[in-house]
């Protein structure tokens, strides 16, 4: 069964996303990592690619190639995708949401090396974290009418704050099991 996972910049979505993939023998794929790479190639960080898709004009190139991308894979393949629309994409996956206190969240973030992403100082990355959370969920209310934070969307709703990697990426295999037994 395809699994989605999303969730505010810093929880840690990326980290799990990948050690759940190798742990259950899954193909790992990133709307986020396929994004950066072009916004790299464009000069440009992730915010200011973002801030281009949202032209009407763009639309198409930014957003709605993804979403096709994400319909076309088969519920029940052995995927874990990771991807802010995910959960809407493909309701029938198991979905995944991780939320993180927003200054965790600067912190992991400011810690990271992305070339997409660096930061002078972790006021900085706080402060563009917050902004970053707040306009996506403002791109996916205007282009989608969705909500993508919304705790009923997901089949789990993880806060990460406090939690290491081992824990949260256990917690996630453990509930996927479950339901995997369940549906069985």
């Amino acid at each position: 069964m395809l699994i989605t996972i999303t969730g505010k910049a810093g929880s840690g979505k990326s980290t799990a996303a990948k050690i759940i993939a190798e742990k259950l023998g899954y193909e790992y794929i990133s709307i986020g990592e396929m994004r950066r790479k072009i916004a790299d190639q464009m000069g440009l960080n992730i915010i200011e690619f973002n801030k281009l898709g949202e032209l009407p004009e763009n639309q198409h190139e930014f957003d709605l190639k993804y979403e096709e991308y994400q319909r076309s894979l088969p519920v029940d393949s052995n995927i874990v995708l990771e991807s802010r629309l995910g959960f809407r994409c493909q309701p029938n996956s198991f979905k995944i949401f991780l939320s993180v206190d927003d200054r965790v969240a600067a912190q992991r973030i400011f810690e990271q090396s992305r070339d997409t992403d660096s930061y002078a100082s972790l006021e900085e990355t706080y402060e563009t974290t917050i902004r970053r959370n707040n306009e996506d969920i403002a791109r996916y209310q205007s282009l989608y009418n969705i909500n993508y934070q919304e705790p009923s969307n997901f089949d789990l709703f993880l806060d990460t704050t406090g939690k290491s990697t081992d824990e949260t990426v256990d917690l996630m295999i453990n509930l996927f099991n479950q339901r995997q037994a369940n549906h069985e």
